[in-house]
């Protein structure tokens, strides 16, 4: 019944502050993600590991260790970004 009521108020052009408290909060949700899974930042992570361990910063435990955990958060990242996760899919269209 809220989504019937959320709809219908929208195309109204009718804002509620819980409403848009709502959206607010779902867009810092939406940041999030994108900054938890972006694979970019993980490869330069695992490139920064790689230094740290050439210049002697890391032992070759720390390096494998952090290398390992690094290559799976790269890996859940890349496919949580071919599934979509943080994409809506809009059942009413646009309105």
């Amino acid at each position: 019944m809220l989504i019937i009521d959320d709809v219908l108020l929208r195309m109204l052009g009718i804002s509620l502050p819980v409403f848009d408290l709502l959206w607010t909060l779902e867009q810092i949700q939406n940041y999030a993600f994108r900054e938890t899974y972006n694979p970019e930042k993980i490869r330069n992570r695992i490139k920064e590991n790689r230094l740290l361990f050439e210049f002697g910063e890391l032992s070759r435990d720390e390096y494998e260790q952090a290398n390992i955990d690094l290559l799976h958060q790269l890996k859940m990242a890349e496919r949580v970004g071919d599934m979509n996760l943080g994409m809506r899919t809009d059942l009413l269209g646009s309105i």
